[in-house]
C-alpha cells in the first residue's frame, strides 16, 4: 500500500488536554470516520468519511479503496499517550498526544466538517484546529 505524504492533520487547540489514544478512536469509530484497520494506527476511510471531510474544488480526484502503488485517502491515529511533532505547513510546529492525520489530502483539497470537530470537542473537552503536512 502506498501511504501519501499529503496529510490534512487535526490537533487541539490544548496539546495536553487528557484525550487518551482509546477514546479518540472510539470516538471516531462511532461517528463512522474509521473503516477497517490496514496497519498498526492506520485505518481505511468509514462509511462517513465523505460527509466528516468536505472536498473544495469542482472534482477533486480522490481514492478511499486501498491501493497497491497508488496514493488513497486513509487515517492515522496516534499508538501512544507520547507527544508526537508535526512540521505543518505555513504554522508553528506543533506537538501533541492526541491527533487525527487524514491521508493523501493535497494542501487546501479538503478540510473537517463542522461535525467532525464537535466530536472531537466532545471527546476531549477543548476546541481543536486543522493544517497541512507534506
Amino acid at each position: 500500500m502506498q501511504f501519501s505524504n499529503h496529510q490534512l492533520v487535526l490537533y487541539p487547540a490544548q496539546p495536553d488536554n487528557g484525550l487518551v489514544k482509546e477514546r479518540l478512536a472510539a470516538c471516531l469509530q462511532a461517528l463512522g470516520l474509521l473503516g477497517i484497520a490496514l496497519e498498526e494506527g492506520r485505518y481505511a476511510t468509514g462509511d462517513a468519511f465523505l460527509s466528516l471531510v468536505c472536498f473544495l474544488g469542482c472534482s477533486p480526484d480522490i481514492e478511499l479503496e486501498p491501493q497497491v502503488g497508488k496514493p488513497f485517502c486513509y487515517v492515522q491515529l496516534p499508538q501512544s499517550d507520547a507527544p508526537t511533532t508535526f512540521q505543518l505547513i505555513r504554522k508553528p510546529v506543533v506537538s501533541t498526544a492526541s491527533w487525527v492525520v487524514i491521508g493523501n489530502i493535497h494542501e487546501a483539497e479538503a478540510v473537517p466538517d463542522t461535525a467532525l470537530f464537535e466530536a472531537l470537542e466532545a471527546a476531549s473537552g477543548c476546541r481543536w484546529k486543522y493544517a497541512y503536512r507534506r
